[in-house]
């Protein structure tokens, strides 16, 4: 339990810090879109105060032209258009005015008193000018421009830019608190980002070491495990050998028997046969899993022409495909040397070739091709038949010890051929691969490394054209 334990305590811990770092980065994201938001507000805020402010004093310098212009006006129209735009400018500088004290900030509250006071005796200071005005007396209207609206407007040009002055340096100061925020939060976030990394890694650590664990164990059971693989072979093949042993006296006495002349009744003649032919099976049948066991070890021994070694089993092939009329036909490029001893090799060959005559008796035209040559570093050894074919299904068995399809249950075997064959190809650094289709035929394909070998023949020349890998010898 504390395998599968562990496992999910640092499945939980390493979902933990993916959702920690997906909560700070979520996090950092929105601060961030917050506060460039909320500093952008600000910058639109002070510009528009700004604004505002230069409204209100581009108005009080107009109203100062209107009445002065109000006073020198000789006619009733010009004084009428005069006081027509000074309510206008009035006008316009409360609207300023108002729109000012919306989102007022604290700071400016006493300073925007102050100025919206000198603001309204401007306007006031202004009425009574065109007071005096419009009763002709324009000397009195322009004392009081001189003595009294000027100087208002002066103060208020003044306090205006006091006030502007104030407005950016709250403005500064609500950018200061709003970095420093973004600077705190940032550092949180990569406090909760470092450590998050600090706990993938320790999760990662403790888990390598889990890992390193259950690897050396792992190692330590497949290590077992091929020990004990090996003990068993060890003792199936003493098995084996010790079945062989008396299966051959056993088989000789049967054979002296059923040809001795003190046994005349055919029915006990013919028990005889039958139980000579059963130790002969017995005797097959050890000795093809004694093959099978010694298969799985590598056969430490000199290299061999793969050419040389087959054509040995297709001069034994040859009478058994004649009597089942099958054509062998040969495809056999020279010295194509390969890693493994000659006997394995034909061994291999024996058991693919075999295969191919034995389930292609019986087809008409039926044929065997056995093609071994060389492509590129490596050696092949193909064989390639027209016979019944396989499934699918006995295709996924096909390796299997003692397993035989069931259209081959008729035929002589013992369903270990192709298992020993696999054995041997593993064992020696090689693959075997077997295409079938039903109906077609079976293609069987064996590849080793090729390996380069000492030439003896003395007839240098056609040695090195039939060392080509083009250069086949066919024979029928």
């Amino acid at each position: 339990m504390n395998g599968p334990l562990s496992f999910r305590r640092y499945r939980a811990a390493f979902f933990s810090v993916v959702g920690l770092l997906a909560t700070v980065t979520a996090f950092t994201l929105w601060n961030e879109l917050r506060t460039n938001a909320r500093i952008d507000e600000l910058f639109g805020a002070a510009l528009e105060r700004e604004a505002l402010i230069g409204r209100i004093r581009v108005d009080a310098a107009v109203l100062e032209n209107l009445v002065d212009d109000h006073i020198r006006a000789t006619n009733d129209d010009a004084r009428q258009l005069a006081d027509a735009h000074m309510e206008e400018t009035l006008a316009d500088a409360k609207e300023a005015r108002l729109a000012y004290t919306r989102d007022l900030p604290s700071g400016e509250k006493e300073l925007w008193r102050r100025f919206d006071d000198t603001a309204h005796a401007l306007a006031q200071s202004a009425r009574v000018a065109l007071r005096f005005s419009n009763r002709r007396e324009a000397e009195r209207a322009r004392q009081h421009l001189e003595a009294e609206l000027r100087p208002i407007a002066e103060q208020l040009n003044a306090l205006a830019g006091e006030l502007a002055h104030k407005d950016a340096e709250v403005t500064r100061a609500l950018l200061h608190e709003r970095e420093s925020l973004r600077t705190k939060t940032t550092f949180l976030g990569a406090l909760m980002a470092l450590s998050a990394v600090a706990l993938a890694l320790g999760v990662g650590a403790s888990m390598a070491q889990v890992l390193r664990r259950q690897e050396h164990t792992i190692q330590e059971q497949m290590a077992e495990l091929d020990r004990r693989n090996h003990e068993l072979d060890a003792f199936a093949s003493r098995v084996a050998h010790d079945l062989v042993s008396p299966l051959s006296p056993l088989r000789g006495y049967l054979t002296l028997i059923r040809r001795s002349e003190s046994v005349t009744d055919p029915d006990v003649r013919e028990m005889l046969a039958d139980a000579e032919s059963s130790a002969t099976r017995m005797a097959e049948l050890v000795e093809a899993l004694l093959r099978f066991c010694r298969s799985g070890k590598r056969n430490e021994g000199p290299p061999c022409e793969l050419d040389t070694a087959v054509s040995a089993i297709l001069l034994e092939q040859d009478q058994v495909a004649a009597l089942n009329h099958v054509v062998i036909e040969r495809k056999l490029a020279r010295h194509v040397g390969v890693d493994v001893p000659a006997q394995l090799v034909q061994s291999i060959a024996q058991n693919l070739i075999s295969n191919a005559v034995k389930y292609s008796a019986g087809r008409s035209a039926a044929r065997v091709v056995v093609y071994a040559g060389r492509e590129g570093d490596e050696a092949v050894l193909e064989v390639t038949d027209n016979g019944r074919g396989m499934t699918e299904s006995v295709m996924e068995r096909l390796y299997q010890p003692f397993f035989r399809a069931p259209e081959a249950r008729g035929l002589p075997g013992q369903g270990l051929g192709l298992a020993t064959t696999k054995r041997l190809v593993d064992a020696h650094g090689g693959t075997l691969r077997i295409r079938s289709a039903t109906g077609v035929g079976t293609t069987a394909t064996v590849r080793f490394r090729c390996v380069a070998l000492p030439r003896t023949e003395p007839d240098a020349a056609p040695a090195r054209a039939s060392s080509q890998p083009g250069a086949l010898a066919s024979v029928r």
